[in-house]
């Protein structure tokens, strides 16, 4: 995303800041966990026990508490922030929902769901953190 760019130019001591509130890479680690997570709860392997009530909480994880709290200072107002916090509030829900499919033995719109609409919000949260961590990186 170029916002990025318009927010950090050569800010280092702004991206200093935000590395200091919040591990990009750990966030986008714990995002693709999520689908191996997933998986399990559809495959009938996993041994935790998911809460689609927690899971659909855009502001219980590390990444989620950071966009609602800190990350608003740096980027208030900003249309393509709102949209990755749109984009993390859907992969929640969604992720919530084939959780939610899965528990109540509907399988095969579980499945839809994590091939289709879960691919899609995962692919877009993990594409902005990772442009987001390429300019928290750049000297």
């Amino acid at each position: 995303m170029s916002f990025f760019s318009k927010w950090f130019g050569n800010d280092t001591a702004k991206k200093a800041s935000i590395r200091s509130e919040i591990n990009i890479a750990d966030a986008i680690s714990a995002h693709m966990q999520w689908k191996a997570r997933l998986q399990r709860c559809l495959d009938g392997t996993s041994d935790e026990r998911l809460d689609p009530m927690l899971i659909c909480r855009d502001d219980q994880c590390a990444l989620g508490k950071w966009i609602h709290g800190p990350a608003v200072d740096h980027f208030h107002g900003d249309e393509d922030f709102n949209a990755l916090r749109a984009d993390h509030a859907q992969f929640h829900y969604i992720a919530s929902n084939v959780v939610l499919k899965a528990q109540q033995n509907d399988h095969l719109s579980a499945i839809n769901l994590f091939n289709g609409e879960y691919v899609q919000a995962s692919r877009k949260v993990i594409h902005t953190l990772t442009e987001l961590h390429k300019h928290l990186e750049e000297a």
